[in-house]
């Protein structure tokens, strides 16, 4: 598909971070031994591969409940770099609040830690087809019982993604009711990032 990417969205600066930092570290365990940027954006591409052989397609909202880790991060962009939404859930959310926003982002994919997964109810929404561990990429269950991680795979097709595609839905701790979300593009992401940088 031949598309210009807007300069705004996160596929395009992480290209560009990669092209001028590949060799640099990215991400890594406390004490563990990282991975530099050309390796994560293997990985985040792979996801991404993962989630449309999955049935994901741009616009559809995938979950993201998992403790702090690099594969976090990987998930977040392997979402986001096929225009898909990222649904990030905070680890100290109750079962309850976990399934409310799954029912309202009518999300159709989740990422979860192994450590979470007491949390999910498979069954709170029809609308969840996939769950994929966070901890290797393994996947927990899926329309698709063939569906399987490959770190080497890469996404059939370029997708398409504009600076006012939204990129996330963060939802409140939802203290005075049920969580409420907010919607993020690409732009509105990744202008605070780069303006962010230049606060001394």
């Amino acid at each position: 598909m031949d598309h210009k990417e807007s300069i705004l969205t996160f596929p395009s600066l992480y290209r560009e971070t990669v092209s001028k930092y590949g060799n640099n570290n990215a991400y890594a365990f406390v004490g563990g031994k990282p991975i530099d940027f050309n390796e994560a954006y293997r990985r985040i591409n792979a996801i991404s591969a993962l989630l449309g052989k999955a049935g994901i397609e741009k616009g559809d909202r995938v979950a993201l409940l998992s403790a702090n880790m690099p594969n976090w991060a990987i998930a977040y962009f392997g979402i986001t770099f096929m225009g898909a939404v990222v649904v990030p859930l905070l680890p100290d959310f109750s079962p309850n609040e976990v399934s409310n926003i799954l029912v309202h982002s009518e999300a159709k994919g989740i990422f979860i830690s192994s450590q979470l997964i007491p949390k999910l109810d498979r069954k709170c929404s029809d609308k969840l087809q996939t769950a994929i561990i966070t901890d290797d990429f393994s996947v927990y269950f899926s329309n698709d019982e063939s569906l399987k991680y490959d770190p080497t795979d890469v996404p059939s097709s370029e997708y398409a993604v504009d600076e006012e595609d939204i990129a996330s839905i963060v939802y409140t701790s939802g203290t005075t009711g049920r969580s409420k979300g907010v919607m993020l593009t690409h732009k509105n992401i990744c202008y605070n990032a780069l303006k962010g940088r230049k606060i001394q």
